[in-house]
């Protein structure tokens, strides 16, 4: 079972339109990805420049990470927003989900 508050709507999915149930999967998973590796990457990008003579390179890194984090999180909406759009035009109500 999956965290996400639209769950539902997957499983109404995976019967009525496959290719939206797909893009929702892979979106659903890219979203909580990101959501956790932005999380992890913060705190951490916080405590090597508080350390900052003795971090060197490590920034560089943590901030590389923080930008990939950033765009697996936006990769995902897109990819969830594009099978809301697939499951309208396959006649899937979304609205009572």
């Amino acid at each position: 079972m999956s965290p996400s508050r639209d769950y539902p709507l997957y499983e109404r999915m995976k019967r009525h339109s496959p290719r939206a149930a797909r893009w929702w999967i892979a979106g659903d998973r890219l979203y909580h990805s990101g959501l956790f590796m932005t999380m992890l990457c913060i705190p951490t990008l916080f405590f090597a420049y508080a350390k900052i003579e003795t971090a060197g390179d490590w920034i560089v890194w943590i901030v590389l990470a923080l930008f990939a984090s950033v765009g697996l999180f936006g990769l995902g909406i897109y990819c969830k927003g594009r099978s809301y759009r697939i499951a309208v035009q396959d006649g899937i109500d979304i609205d009572r989900f």
